[in-house]
């Protein structure tokens, strides 16, 4: 059987993006005037991110590692897949998946990349790669999120699964796409619940729409920072389960852990 996460990943990497519904949800109790829709919504975004930890607090930590399992909810057969993201700075990105049959290691350097699939070393580009690199910040640091986008306008109040949401709209630049979706903040904490999103991807057939949406069911406090550790995860109709197991927001990553992967002499060019 193929592994459904390195599968997934390799159809993102391609850039082969799909049309997916528009971002819905329920209609607000109440909406405010045409002038104040924004203002309510930053405001809700600053106190979002203020529960998080606060901007500096978000902004400090430029070398992470997180370790986390992938879980099909979808598919019963498949097993939980096991995954090493790493992060430092902006301008580097690594991802390691290990699956039952197939391990998949992804990297961005600045503006090159390479996708390895078991012995195989495929070179990519960083317009390749950046959307990889994105999905998964917005799944482990949503706090990032609340500093990405440009455009905030509060659409309502709703609530969902037992929990009192404030819904804002969002819209903006992720990753050189350009991206709209909701964020549903919990009332009872001020943290991001929910985040749905549509981003305009180039494939090989053209521009499409690709959808997704993340939940963050559980936050755990890491160095003074609220970061999720159960996320429920939709991509092109697939759910998953993450549950993040380790966080290292402290040891400096060497730059050589982002070069590009070595593989058999009988394949190297």
């Amino acid at each position: 059987m193929t592994d459904p996460l390195s599968g997934f990943i390799f159809l993102l990497v391609l850039m082969n993006g799909s049309s997916f519904p528009s971002v819905r949800s329920e209609a607000p109790e109440q909406r405010p005037g045409k002038d104040a829709t924004a203002e309510r919504a930053e405001g809700i975004v600053r106190k979002s991110l203020a529960a998080y930890g606060g901007e500096l607090m978000s902004l400090s930590f430029k070398d992470t590692t997180l370790e986390y399992q992938v879980e099909s909810l979808g598919d019963p057969s498949s097993k939980p897949l096991r995954v090493k993201a790493y992060f430092k700075d902006s301008d580097f990105f690594r991802s390691d998946v290990i699956g039952e049959k197939t391990n998949t290691v992804t990297i961005l350097n600045h503006d090159k990349g390479w996708l390895k699939i078991d012995d195989t070393v495929l070179s990519l580009t960083k317009k390749n790669l950046e959307p990889l690199k994105v999905e998964v910040i917005s799944q482990l640091r949503p706090d990032l999120l609340l500093m990405a986008f440009q455009k905030f306008r509060y659409y309502g109040r709703t609530e969902e699964d037992g929990h009192k949401l404030d819904q804002v709209d969002i819209s903006g630049f992720l990753g050189g796409e350009y991206t709209r979706g909701r964020l549903s903040f919990d009332l009872s904490n001020n943290l991001v619940y929910k985040y749905e999103f549509e981003s305009e991807r180039e494939s090989a057939s053209g521009k499409g729409i690709f959808h997704g949406e993340s939940k963050y069911v559980e936050y755990r406090d890491d160095e003074g920072l609220k970061i999720p550790v159960e996320i429920i995860s939709t991509q092109g109709g697939k759910v998953s389960r993450i549950k993040v197991s380790q966080i290292d927001l402290r040891t400096v990553l060497d730059e050589s852990l982002f070069s590009e992967p070595s593989q058999p002499a009988s394949k190297a060019k």
